[in-house]
């Protein structure tokens, strides 16, 4: 059974929704618990908001109000990260097959991308037969030589969907991870190198 949403339920104590609206959420309400208790909570914050006389409402309503609306609350993320633009220097899907080379399957695709004095290399592997991607790659600084225990992301929708550290020489890898669109992130101290799309289907 779909419920009924928060919002709904607040027009409706407050009379902002049409007749039309109203005998549904009606129903709804009269055969559905938990909608009913979700609707008395709203009607006692609304009550006690307007009793209130001070400026500033009572923390606790507060904290009800964030706890009521958490599934649409934003994760805090703390301090950003500066963007590092990354440029591709080499990607073999550009590179022309040779003559006579004949090749079955889906070949490895090969990225190189450069942020200033740090490269990142990247091969993507694809497997037809499951949908699913391998990633490896390593990253390395020409200050440094590896960069070691940076965090490398998988974002997808949006969301960090893969994360893992590279190893004691720049090395990182994403094995048999679902075919779909991600961007490959890595998180450097002096800003995030955000590298680029993996879409489905060209990698």
């Amino acid at each position: 059974m779909d419920h009924i949403s928060a919002e709904e339920l607040i027009d409706y104590v407050d009379g902002h929704i049409s007749d039309a609206a109203r005998n549904p959420i009606e129903l709804h309400l009269a055969e559905c618990g938990e909608c009913a208790e979700l609707k008395l909570e709203i009607q006692s914050l609304v009550l006690q908001l307007q009793a209130d006389a001070s400026h500033e409402p009572p923390a606790e309503l507060v904290q009800w109000g964030n706890r009521l609306f958490q599934p649409l609350a934003q994760p805090s993320t703390g301090a950003r990260l500066r963007k590092l633009v990354a440029a591709l220097v080499f990607d073999t899907l550009d590179q022309p097959m040779l003559a006579g080379v004949r090749h079955a399957g889906t070949a490895a695709r090969q990225l190189l991308y450069r942020a200033g004095d740090v490269d990142v290399d990247v091969k993507i592997e694809s497997m037809e037969s499951n949908e699913r991607i391998t990633l490896v790659g390593q990253v390395l600084a020409t200050s440094t030589k590896f960069l070691e225990n940076t965090p490398v992301k998988l974002e997808s929708h949006g969301m960090t969907r893969f994360k893992t550290t590279t190893n004691l020489v720049g090395e990182f890898s994403f094995d048999e991870v679902p075919k779909d669109t991600y961007h490959l992130s890595v998180d450097l101290p002096e800003g995030q190198i955000t590298l680029f799309c993996v879409h489905r289907g060209n990698s």
